[in-house]
């Protein structure tokens, strides 16, 4: 039987059906109107390169030599080249362009980033699209060549680790206010093994796919995709990105996975480092990393693996009587979780509160005599999986009595053919392949387009494959580590101390990584602001005149709950989600 992290919270994204709204051009206006970006983004990529006059009039124009040094960078006539951080040789090649201009320069091709600290890694990056500025738009046009988002600059490539081993793919959107001074988010769905296109094109991505994968839409504007009102990018620049390596859009040329979040974790702090290098304009924004599902594991490992490295370099710095370099440091200020899976000896108690009692919302949903029996294992599991899973490692029992527990605790409810994501709705599309929602295919049939393909730069089927929404592969690898049974708690604690903030919510209606086993793990994360939290007054937060949920918080924790929101808050409950981060973002109470 696979493993306990596949019957956690496989679908880390996969909830309610979308109802994709066609564009309302009122609401993209007022998007345009709202975002100050144009002055980074020209009409024409690379019009805005600073460049020198003199060399400008002997060469005819100044954008045709960059183009031609460009063009020529690799001595192979290949994608332009260029080495980060930008020093005297460089700065010799390309004259005053930064990194992000000589990628905006190349007119939707990839440019290759390479960095002298990372030499295994290299980032293929292009511009998706870039609009014109607000004065050049004439009342609600909307620029047929636009991807998602019209209103926004938009980014997308690959990561190639271990000597282009292994790629991963991401795509990055700026944000619809003010993305010089607003934050950036990575965020990353769960499996382990799903793609993050679905919190892109599902939950808080800046659109939406229609039904049958865009068939029946027309086309442009935005490409066959639907503007989205409540995305986060209307607060912050996020990039979405595929991990570990087999997920999405991402492969390996050789035999190279990851099957562990700590590996998974070193690729994604080499990926920010050279981010950052490149687009220096957003290495002093504030940084935050979110998750769901199996983003409760993800997230506390990647966070602790930038903080520990920006330890590193500190310490470094000092010893050698320095102030670290501004290029080394990433402004990682916190953490968002939401619907985790982190702890499954302390969440094993949920199931049976979600499924036997009223505590989840609804009236029992098993039989007596099987919530009797669940009743009985819950503390047997909680006990034998923190002995030989979580205080101590015992692999061939944690394996054991990890399927036991999902014999007794899981499986009853899986039986039922009721959803694990809503408790509310039934599981009429199946589990397999589509985890219980029919928009689930609608946006695996439109990235798997060829057209599509070719419009983001994701390499063609001949290569990689059909796109898949999630990988079994990947899934059943990280279950054979067991690498869903380790604790994050730790984490989470130890980033509270150092002075990083951290959001948990969950929506009250999802079963499989539920509110009432996250809010168990939560009250025993041990950091010396605990008592603080758990003294905290919890209490109703309000959204429009409307209860959305529970909250508390306290010595940089924040809780919540939403309302009517299962496995999915961002789609379940947009409104709320919105108002959620931007309180949070804010610094206030919810």
């Amino acid at each position: 039987m696979r493993g306990l992290a596949f019957l956690s919270c496989l679908g880390a994204l996969l909830a309610a059906t979308v109802s994709a709204a066609s564009i309302d051009a009122g609401q993209i206006h007022m998007g345009v109107g709202a975002r100050t970006n144009s002055r980074y983004a020209p009409s024409h990529p690379g019009s805005y390169l600073e460049t020198d006059d003199a060399r400008a009039a002997a060469a005819g124009s100044a954008q045709a030599q960059l183009d031609a040094l460009l063009t020529s960078s690799s001595g192979l006539g290949g994608p332009a080249r260029v080495e980060l951080p930008l020093d005297a040789i460089s700065t010799a090649a390309f004259g005053s362009a930064k990194a992000e201009q000589i990628i905006a320069s190349q007119k939707g091709e990839f440019t290759v980033l390479t960095h002298r600290d990372f030499p295994s890694v290299a980032v293929r990056i292009k511009q998706l699209y870039a609009p014109p500025p607000v004065s050049e738009l004439k009342g609600h046009d909307v620029d047929p060549d636009a991807f998602c988002d019209p209103t926004v600059t938009s980014w997308s490539g690959y990561i190639d680790t271990a000597y282009g081993g292994k790629s991963l793919w991401f795509y990055f959107f700026e944000s619809r206010s003010d993305p010089a001074k607003d934050p950036v988010i990575l965020w990353t769905n769960g499996g382990p093994g799903c793609s993050s296109s679905l919190g892109l094109f599902m939950e808080l991505g800046p659109c939406r796919i229609p039904e049958n994968g865009g068939k029946l839409s027309p086309g442009p504007p935005i490409n066959g995709t639907r503007w989205h009102p409540q995305s986060w990018t209307n607060r912050a620049n996020v990039f979405f990105i595929d991990q570990p390596v087999g997920v999405g859009y991402s492969y390996s040329k050789t035999d190279q996975k990851v099957y562990t979040t700590e590996e998974a974790a070193r690729d994604v702090y080499a990926f920010l480092r050279v981010f950052f290098s490149a687009f220096d304009r957003f290495r002093s924004n504030d940084f935050y990393m979110a998750g769901e599902s199996y983003g409760g594991r993800y997230i506390p490992i990647f966070a602790s693996e930038v903080a520990d490295r920006n330890h590193e370099i500190e310490r470094a710095a000092l010893k050698a009587g320095k102030k670290p370099s501004r290029d080394e440091l990433i402004n990682l200020k916190g953490v968002l979780i939401g619907n985790g899976l982190t702890d499954v000896s302390k969440q094993m108690s949920g199931y049976y509160d979600m499924t036997c009692t009223r505590r989840g919302g609804v009236a029992p949903i098993l039989s007596i005599d099987t919530c009797k029996r669940m009743a009985n294992w819950v503390p047997k599991c909680r006990k034998l999986l923190a002995e030989h899973c979580v205080d101590a490692y015992n692999p061939s029992a944690c394996d054991m009595w990890t399927d036991k527990c999902i014999q007794e605790i899981q499986a009853p409810y899986f039986y039922t053919g009721q959803n694990p994501y809503n408790i509310k709705d039934d599981c009429k599309s199946g589990l397999s392949p589509n985890l219980c929602y029919d928009v689930t295919d609608d946006i695996r049939k439109y990235l798997d387009r060829d057209d599509v393909r070719e419009l983001v730069g994701a390499a063609p089927k001949e290569q990689i494959g059909k796109f898949a929404s999630c990988s079994d592969d990947v899934s059943d690898g990280f279950n054979r580590m067991l690498d869903s049974i380790h604790d994050n708690g730790y984490n989470v604690a130890a980033l509270l101390e150092r002075g990083l903030r951290a959001l948990v919510y969950v929506g009250t209606l999802d079963w499989i990584c539920n509110h009432n086993g996250n809010y168990e793990w939560v009250k025993t994360l041990d950091w010396s602001a605990n008592a603080h939290f758990q003294s905290a007054k919890n209490y109703e937060w309000v959204v429009d005149g409307k209860e959305a949920g529970r909250t508390q918080s306290g010595g940089g924790l924040t809780w919540a709950t939403v309302y009517e929101a299962g496995h999915m808050v961002p789609y379940d409950q947009p409104d709320a989600a919105l108002a959620m981060l931007n309180r949070w973002l804010d610094g206030q109470d919810l």
